[in-house]
């Protein structure tokens, strides 16, 4: 495809997705993805997401997250030590809030995790991601990498691309900025432990699994 294809194809992706954005964007400049949170005893909005674990575990760890924020490229490898300390007990929900007002490629890398999601393949490229967030974020045209990675991991090219320039594709993660906004969520990430907000965030694994085993049910 030549340059001009390509900007094109970009300005009409913008265009569509900016549509459905607009729901929920923020324009103050002052805004940040570490700004303050809602009550502290919020509950986690329902449905939706994108699920890992088993389904009957007691413990269900909601996510908000935006895979261009720093703090939630932070708690990625976090989270992840946290499920491999409790395959059994946790279960992981994710739900996509791309910040688009700070994040420049923020809804682009959730509709390829989503994308990826539909060749079956969604927390593999959710991984990707955030492993190299530090690189596709500073890149001009982050969606080749995000092509990369769906090569990388043995997807159908094609069929991805489709995906992510597909209308469904960008109404599955506005539904969940929706529940965010109607949750009043306003910072990235957000967790739930069993539908209670998780206002003190740990700093490391370890402090993330007294979390958990404090809120394991006592034999």
């Amino acid at each position: 495809m030549s340059k001009m294809g390509k900007a094109l194809t970009i300005i009409v992706i913008a265009v569509l997705v900016a549509g459905g954005a607009a729901l929920y964007m923020s324009k103050q400049s002052g805004q940040s993805s570490e700004t303050s949170a809602s009550a502290s005893d919020a509950q986690a909005p329902n449905g939706g997401g994108r699920r890992r674990g088993p389904q009957n575990a007691p413990i269900t760890l909601v996510e908000f997250g935006d895979y261009q924020c720093p703090m939630c490229g932070y708690f990625a490898p976090i989270v992840q030590e946290v499920l491999k300390r409790y395959p059994k007990e946790v279960r992981l929900e994710f739900h996509h809030y791309p910040l688009v007002g700070l994040h420049q490629w923020a809804m682009t890398a959730a509709l390829a995790a989503e994308a990826a999601g539909d060749q079956g393949k969604f927390w593999e490229m959710h991984d990707l991601i955030y492993q190299n967030q530090e690189k596709w974020s500073r890149s001009q045209n982050a969606e080749t990498d995000f092509v990369s990675y769906a090569n990388q991991l043995g997807l159908n090219v094609n069929q991805f691309m489709q995906s992510m320039r597909s209308p469904d594709t960008q109404q599955r993660v506005l539904q969940d900025v929706v529940r965010a906004r109607e949750g009043n969520i306003n910072e990235t990430p957000t967790f739930f432990l069993n539908g209670q907000k998780v206002t003190d965030k740990p700093t490391n694994a370890d402090q993330f699994s007294k979390l958990i085993q404090d809120a394991l049910p006592k034999k």
